[in-house]
């Protein structure tokens, strides 16, 4: 049953790069729309991560969803119309860390709960 565990991960995973890497950006409703995608997909990346891959070293975990944002930044430079982003990828780091942390704060929230202790 250890696949349901990594399915979510794998899952947001092909999203990701699929809207990263498709040769047509995603349209806009408001302009910078994009850096809220990069945030929210990459803090879902990485709390599927922790989810996923529960006894791997985080700085393994943190290193495989910074360095997908990273590379599908790079990759996007080599697409016809799709141009690499500075501002794509610092969204994307926030993301990482705004999942990461939320991701232990639930953590500890739920394991609270299961033994009853207070906070």
């Amino acid at each position: 049953m250890r696949y349901l565990r990594v399915l979510p991960f794998f899952a947001v995973l092909a999203v990701i790069l699929f809207a990263g890497l498709k040769p047509e950006p995603l349209p806009e409703a408001v302009e910078q729309q994009d850096k809220l995608h990069h945030l929210l997909g990459f803090a879902a990346l990485a709390a599927t991560s922790r989810l996923g891959f529960p006894r791997t070293h985080f700085i393994w975990l943190l290193t495989i969803c910074l360095g997908t944002g990273l590379l599908i930044e790079l990759g996007q430079g080599l697409l016809p119309n799709r141009t690499p982003s500075a501002g794509d990828v610092i969204a994307n780091t926030l993301g990482v860390m705004l999942g990461w942390i939320g991701s232990l704060w639930l953590q500890s929230w739920l394991r609270a709960r299961r033994y009853g202790c207070a906070g």
